[in-house]
């Protein structure tokens, strides 16, 4: 059966059953997965249930029953059998930081430090982060400058004990006083500094503080602690050997390829471009050595916004290389700190009776949005606080309705906060909501600083998804890499069940918590639809990956169980015994 261009179509054969069907014998198969429950959504929601599949030259070439693909088998084909466990697509990563895997790998790691909020104290935490750093000094003497990642703002501002207690470039230079040092904070929104990355950076205290982003002290002279991608990338661009080298930048890249192989990942959505490595990125697609698909973002910024938008369209197609990566999005920043709706409580000090700004002014947002939106880019904007989201979505609608355009697919990613109301609008509007599972669960750091500023009422909503999905919003999951670790199948659970998994820096201390609203506790199927086909189709790429139906790509992951029978609190411990990317194994254990 052809089509009206005289290509073969998919054609239903029965219950499950899918066939590539052309002219002409049927084609033997280069490789059939057989006596597997397959497991798979389609993008309407419609769940796909088959026995048996066959990869014909990288595609599914069936997908149906164990009598079906019979005829596929030839003396070459090679036969696994899946002992009547799952297959489920690839798995897709809808919002992460693939840029920063140099970072995450090649830095001093804070991420080890996992304080208690009942019994540590923000000096305790601190000595820990100064022996770590000796010790990293120490081991790296040869190293021009000391990069760090992973300590957590919250530690400091109120969620060990209710103590603030602020970092400054003190803290660094009394183990680093020789030569730069620039630590960031896990969530990337932080960054601290020493002495002598300040002065060679030339930041003093005539440096215009960006509306308190760059952080100074009572007279006047910079801290070192500086807020917001924003502000700190033009600092950090100023300081030399900061940036990794090329090569540095692909072995890292493959190391997060790798890790994320291993967990059945075959899509990554990574959310913002850094030069160095997207041209690590291009080189090695062009050489083959992709993994994964890799869906990038161009970045704009309130200041630089016309040229941004420039720049983007002018290398609309520069990093795209045969489906494996493409840049076909614009990524914003409405809010770091929660721009809430709601003002802060009196409880929060000087915070009281006040709403952190916008990183944007919102006319120029509104604009820059719509031309964005006219020239055929979706838009990826970071909101979390309630204002930010209703202020995205303002701006949402108003590019659709001077621009409308069906394929634009506009994302708000977190979405921690928000507003009934705006929920209904999304679904209204179409808006991607990329959430991360990893935290639907009680965070013991951030929880209690979150409560302190705007009340338990408030706070007990944070990080919604049932609710958004049951308003028409489509939830496209996500880690925000290397925030949190990608989940895998951990990530299926926490959405199932709201609670800590094992993967969790501080599952021990909290595995015994109930479910944080449990009414947000999604489904099987809604939680596998949110990691494959929705985090596809917000890559544009639903016709080609994201689930397991004939004459896509052959992406898909083989489990040691059936995870359909699994009870939702056991996924975490299902193991990913092979990965298949484009017909090829990626990972197999």
């Amino acid at each position: 059966m052809l089509d009206n261009l005289g290509r073969p179509t998919r054609r239903p054969t029965g219950i499950g059953e899918q066939i590539l069907v052309g002219p002409g014998a049927l084609p033997l198969a280069d490789r059939v997965y057989r006596n597997a429950k397959i497991y798979s959504v389609r993008l309407d929601g419609t769940e796909i249930h088959a026995a048996a599949l066959a990869i014909k030259d990288g595609k599914f070439a069936y997908v149906g029953s164990e009598a079906g693909v019979a005829e596929r088998i030839g003396k070459d084909t090679e036969i696994i059998d899946c002992k009547g466990n799952s297959i489920i697509p690839g798995l897709a990563d809808a919002h992460m930081h693939l840029s920063n895997a140099a970072k995450k790998y090649g830095s001093c790691s804070f991420s080890a430090i996992v304080p208690d909020p009942k019994t540590d104290t923000p000096e305790n935490v601190l000595r820990q982060m100064q022996e770590i750093l000796q010790a990293y000094a120490q081991a790296n003497k040869d190293v021009a400058i000391i990069r760090g990642m992973g300590w957590d703002r919250s530690w400091f501002s109120g969620a060990l004990q209710g103590i603030i207690r602020p970092l400054t470039r003190h803290d660094i230079d009394a183990i680093v006083p020789d030569k730069p040092a620039v630590l960031m904070s896990f969530c990337g929104h932080r960054l601290l500094l020493n002495t002598k990355a300040l002065e060679i950076a030339g930041v003093t205290n005539a440096t215009d503080d960006l509306n308190g982003l760059i952080v100074k002290d009572a007279a006047g002279n910079p801290t070192g602690y500086i807020k917001e991608p924003v502000a700190y990338l033009p600092i950090i661009a100023r300081i030399a050997d900061y940036e990794f080298t090329q090569a540095e930048h692909r072995k890292f890249i493959k190391q997060a390829f790798d890790e994320y192989n291993k967990l059945g990942y075959t899509l990554l959505c990574d959310c913002h471009q850094v030069d160095a490595p997207y041209a690590a990125l291009y080189e090695m697609a062009k050489a083959g050595e992709f993994t994964v698909r890799v869906s990038g973002v161009h970045n704009v910024t309130d200041d630089t916004r016309d040229a941004d938008l420039e720049r983007a369209i002018a290398n609309r197609d520069k990093f795209n290389v045969d489906g494996l990566l493409n840049v076909d999005t614009l990524k914003y920043f409405a809010d770091g700190d929660l721009s809430m709706i709601e003002p802060y409580i009196e409880t929060a000090g000087d915070k009281a009776g006040t709403r952190d700004p916008l990183l944007w002014d919102e006319d120029h947002m509104m604009q820059s949005m719509a031309m964005a939106n006219k020239a055929g880019f979706n838009v990826h904007t970071h909101a979390m606080g309630s204002y930010a989201i209703r202020r995205v979505i303002d701006c949402y609608e108003n590019a659709q309705k001077l621009y409308p355009n069906p394929k634009i697919r506009n994302i708000i990613a977190h979405c921690t906060f928000i507003a009934p109301d705006d929920k209904v609008r999304m679904g209204k509007s179409h808006i991607i909501a990329s959430n991360q599972p990893g935290w639907f669960t009680d965070s013991p750091t951030t929880q209690p600083v979150m409560v302190a500023y705007w009340g338990e009422d408030v706070v007990k909503y944070a990080y919604p998804s049932k609710s958004l999905i049951d308003n028409g919003v489509m939830c496209a999951y996500g880690s925000d890499f290397p925030v949190n670790a990608a989940y895998g199948l951990a990530g299926i659970q926490v959405a199932m069940t709201r609670r800590s998994v094992k993967l969790d820096l501080t599952y021990e201390l909290y595995k015994d918590c109930p479910a944080v609203m449990p009414d947000e506790c999604v489904s099987l199927k809604e939680a596998l639809q949110a990691h494959t086909i929705n985090a596809a189709y917000q890559a544009h790429l639903e016709d080609v990956t994201g689930s397991i139906e004939a004459g896509k790509s052959a992406e898909l992951a083989v489990l040691d169980s059936d995870i359909e029978n699994t009870p939702a609190d056991k996924i975490q411990d299902i193991k990913v015994l092979e990965t298949v990317f484009k017909g090829k194994t990626v990972f197999k254990l």
